[in-house]
C-alpha cells in the first residue's frame, strides 16, 4: 500500500519539478495517464509540451536533456549505478530468448540499437539518439551491454527519483492519439463463469451430467487488479494536465443555454440568475466594470480571472496556469461563427453591439463587422479554420 501512496505523490511532483526546473527547458503544458497491468504495479505515460517551436532545437539541445549512453563511472558514479540499475534493457536476443520482449526470435523493442555517432532524425521524422562506440559498458547476468541497450533517459530525473523514466523526443501528433487512448479506452475485460458443484451423503455413484449453457454461464466482466483497486478506493487520479482549460459558451443574443430542475416554473426560470447571465454575458459586464483588464480577448480571459458558476460572475484570480478556449462553431452556423470569429481578436468588447462596431461604425450584423475588419477578404481565415478544428473539432 505504502508503494502505491508514495507512486500517488511522486506523480504531481514530477510534473512540477519539470516546470521549475531546467531538466527539460521551457514547458507550456503536460498530460498524463496511469496505465495498471495485470502482471505489476502502475505506470503512467506523460506527454509534455515545449513552448519553444522544434525548429529551435538542433541535436546539440536535446543532447543536452536526452541521454542514451552509459555515463563515465569514473566521473559520475551515480549516474553510472542508476543507469545501470534501472535504464538498461537486456540482455535478450541470442543471449536471451526468453526476455519477455522477444516475439518471433526478434525483440520487440528493436534493441540492441545501432552505433550512432551523433543524434539525428530520420527520413520519418524520429530521432536517433547519439550512441557511440566508445567501449562503455555494463554487465548483466555476466553479458557486456554497452550503449546501444541504453534507454533513452534524462540525468536530472533519473538521479532524482532513482526509478525508471524513460524519456524520448516526440514529434509525431500520433503520440497524443496514443496517449489518449489510455484515458478513454475503459477498464481491461475479462470473461469468466461459476461453476456451482454439490456432494450429498446420498448421492448416487453414477455421475450425473446436466445439460450445459455454455454461453450463459460465461459472464462479461470488468478486470479490476490489486493495485488499481487501491488505487480507486484511496480515489488517486487517473488523468492529469496543466494548464486547466475553461471552456467558454458562444452564443447570440438571448440564445443561451439555461438548466433547469425538474418542476420548476417558467415564471420562475426566467427570473433565475442562470437565464439572465452567462460566460459571455458576463465577460461584457466584468469589462465595463474594469476598464483597466480590457486589454484581453474572450479567450485569454481566463488567464487573468476565473468564472465561479455558483455566483455566475468572473473574479480576478490569483496568478495560474489555466487557459480558455470557445467552443467550436462549425461555418454553416451563420452570425454564431462570425460572432466566435470577432471574438477571437477583439480585445475588452463590452457588448455584442460592441463587437459589431469598428472605426465608429456600428455594423448590422457580426458577418458585416468581420468583412469591415478585413478578415473575410482572403482565404487566410479557412485556413486558420483547418488549423484549428485539426486539435478541437471531432470527427462527428
Amino acid at each position: 500500500m505504502l508503494a502505491f501512496v508514495a507512486l500517488y505523490v511522486f506523480f504531481p511532483q514530477l510534473i512540477t519539478f519539470h516546470l521549475k526546473t531546467s531538466c527539460l527547458p521551457n514547458i507550456s503544458a503536460a498530460l498524463y495517464t496511469v496505465e495498471f497491468q495485470k502482471r505489476g504495479l502502475p505506470h503512467i505515460h506523460c506527454l509534455v509540451w515545449l513552448a519553444n517551436r522544434s525548429s529551435d532545437f538542433d541535436a546539440s539541445t536535446i543532447d543536452g536533456f536526452i541521454c542514451a549512453e552509459v555515463p563515465d563511472f569514473r566521473t559520475d558514479p551515480l549516474g553510472y549505478a542508476l543507469v545501470d540499475e534501472f535504464m538498461m534493457h537486456g540482455p535478450c536476443g541470442q543471449h536471451n530468448k526468453r526476455c519477455p520482449c522477444m516475439k518471433n526470435d526478434k525483440c520487440s523493442k528493436n534493441y540492441p540499437k545501432s552505433f550512432q555517432a551523433e543524434t539525428i532524425v530520420d527520413d520519418f521524422g524520429f530521432m536517433i539518439y547519439k550512441r557511440r562506440d566508445d567501449d562503455r559498458y555494463i554487465v548483466k547476468n555476466g553479458i557486456k551491454l554497452d550503449n546501444r541497450s541504453v534507454v533513452p533517459y534524462n540525468m536530472a530525473l533519473l538521479k532524482k527519483y532513482c526509478a525508471h523514466i524513460n524519456v524520448e523526443w516526440c514529434n509525431k501528433s500520433n503520440m497524443i492519439k496514443y496517449l489518449f487512448k489510455y484515458v478513454t479506452k475503459g477498464s481491461d475485460r475479462a470473461k469468466v463463469y461459476f461453476e456451482v458443484t454439490a456432494k450429498t451423503a446420498n448421492a448416487s455413484p453414477e455421475p450425473q451430467v446436466a445439460p450445459r449453457n455454455e454461453i450463459q454461464e460465461y459472464i462479461d466482466a470488468r478486470y479490476l487488479s490489486i493495485c488499481e483497486a487501491i488505487w480507486r478506493i484511496f480515489e488517486f487520479d487517473i488523468h492529469f494536465r496543466i494548464p486547466a482549460v475553461e471552456r467558454l459558451v458562444v452564443h447570440l443574443p438571448n440564445n443561451n443555454y439555461v438548466r433547469y430542475e425538474p418542476g420548476i416554473t417558467l415564471a420562475s426560470l426566467l427570473e433565475s440568475p442562470a437565464a439572465k447571465s452567462s460566460m459571455l454575458t458576463e465577460w461584457f459586464n466584468t469589462n465595463v466594470r474594469n476598464p483597466g483588464y480590457r486589454h484581453l480577448t474572450y479567450c485569454d480571459f481566463p488567464t487573468e480571472w476565473s468564472w465561479h458558476s455558483s455566483d455566475r460572475l468572473w473574479q480576478k484570480r490569483t496568478p495560474c496556469h489555466k487557459i480558455g478556449q470557445m467552443y467550436y462553431v462549425h461555418p454553416t452556423a451563420g452570425e454564431l461563427y462570425y460572432l466566435r470569429m470577432l471574438l477571437m481578436i477583439v480585445k475588452g468588447a463590452t457588448s455584442y453591439v460592441d463587437l459589431r462596431t469598428f472605426s465608429g461604425t456600428v455594423y448590422g450584423t457580426f458577418r458585416e463587422a468581420c468583412e469591415a475588419r478585413g478578415l473575410l477578404e482572403s482565404d487566410n481565415e479557412w485556413s486558420l479554420l483547418f488549423d484549428e478544428a485539426i486539435v478541437s473539432a471531432s470527427s462527428h
